[in-house]
């Protein structure tokens, strides 16, 4: 069966929100003003492609408008926005007349849907409790997938864009595993510098 296709509204970022992640964005140019009016209007998503270093990602997320927090004057304006889905871009254009801003052609990503593993589990456990003293409950990751233990770690951008493009939920996992242990070491050994600092 064919993957199914769609067009939506675009504001390319340098910028990579996982499903489920907030964000607030400044919205001040004209074109995404209006874009942001026309979601608004439509109860409509619109997609963030990844732009890093002037270049164009081939993925991106999908986003819904949560709502608007602050309107100005000059009717520049700060909404609160968070990820939906992952899509793959096929197809974008700068422009789509009669609108300021741009539209893409995208086919969603598979969904994660598997629980994840138990090792990956213990991990970001340890990782939460030395980073911020927070026990996770045993039972808290029964409906969760990769993407819901990707943001309660510190990724870049980059991070997160190299995370959605790889392909199968077990190398999200791999692609995760080494990410939650450096941050694990990291802090273990500013700790440990404190400590001996405190001491002398």
């Amino acid at each position: 069966m064919a993957t199914q296709q769609l067009t939506i509204p675009m504001f390319p970022l340098n910028m990579v929100l996982l499903p489920g992640e907030a964000k607030t964005l400044h919205i001040f140019e004209e074109r995404y003003k209006q874009l942001i009016a026309d979601c608004l209007l439509n109860d409509a998503h619109f997609g963030i492609p990844f732009i890093h270093q002037k270049s164009m990602g081939e993925y991106g997320i999908e986003v819904k408008i949560n709502h608007v927090i602050k309107e100005y004057d000059n009717g520049e304006m700060d909404v609160s926005i968070e990820g939906v889905r992952v899509f793959k871009l096929v197809e974008f254009s700068m422009v789509l007349p009669p609108k300021l801003y741009g539209a893409g052609v995208i086919q969603y990503e598979k969904d994660m849907t598997t629980t994840p593993s138990h090792h990956l589990q213990e991990l970001i456990r340890e990782y939460m409790w030395i980073s911020q003293e927070n026990i996770i409950p045993v039972d808290a990751f029964d409906h969760s997938n990769v993407y819901d233990i990707a943001r309660l770690i510190d990724l870049s951008s980059l991070e997160k864009y190299e995370l959605i493009k790889t392909d199968a939920e077990n190398l999200k996992e791999n692609y995760l595993k080494p990410k939650v242990k450096l941050f694990i070491h990291l802090i273990k050994t500013e700790t440990e510098l404190k400590s001996k600092f405190v001491l002398n």
